[in-house]
């Protein structure tokens, strides 16, 4: 879902910094062994995936976290994503380091899109969407891309108060868009998201 807002004001850049994924060792080392240390709840008899999350398909993928998953390599590609940060502040709660995507369009009227992910979810639903959304095709509208990891999720901070509710992610995300110098710009959301983004109407 598409909406158009128009906003009355206008904030130019600051405060935002490039953003590199580095997982310490350290930490995939903790988690090889915590994954090691695991241990397993039985299950009933024939049972499928109307009781959850099959047993053997939780060992299945406990031992490929555990043993061929290459973190770094997958780091390594994800890191060729033009990823930033920045500080954002609600009313009423403590500021947040927000990690997001921005990728710029070479047209000249290119629209800013604010390209909000699912719940649960993470920034890399609109991974594929960058390149066919920012080239210049010819009749066709072109976008910058914003996609945000949204407050408690991801590579953004999480809040310590409680509280913090759809006003304060729609609030967190329309500070963002300021603060890159977007006045004007369309939102996508599907069916939890968009009511984010209708909340930046408000």
């Amino acid at each position: 879902m598409i909406l158009y807002i128009q906003l009355s004001v206008i904030q130019k850049m600051s405060n935002i910094s490039k953003f590199t994924i580095s997982i310490p060792e350290q930490g995939l080392s903790d988690l090889k062994q915590r994954l090691n240390l695991a241990k397993f709840p039985n299950e009933l008899e024939n049972t499928g995936w109307d009781m959850g999350t099959p047993l053997h398909d939780v060992k299945r993928l406990a031992k490929y976290w555990q043993n061929e998953f290459d973190w770094k390599k997958s780091e390594k590609d994800l890191n060729t994503l033009p990823q930033f940060q920045t500080v954002i502040q609600c009313e009423g709660f403590e500021p947040l380091r927000i990690h997001f995507i921005h990728s710029r369009s070479k047209a000249k009227d290119a629209i800013p899109l604010l390209f909000c992910h699912g719940w649960p979810g993470s920034f890399l639903e609109g991974r594929k969407l960058l390149q066919p959304l920012t080239e210049e095709t010819d009749g066709q509208p072109s976008f910058h891309v914003v996609i945000p990891s949204l407050p408690n999720y991801g590579f953004s901070d999480g809040t310590s108060k409680r509280g913090f509710s759809n006003v304060q992610y729609a609030e967190t995300l329309h500070k963002l868009m300021l603060k890159l110098g977007y006045n004007e710009y369309v939102t996508q959301g599907g069916e939890i998201p968009v009511n984010l983004t209708l909340k930046t109407i408000c």
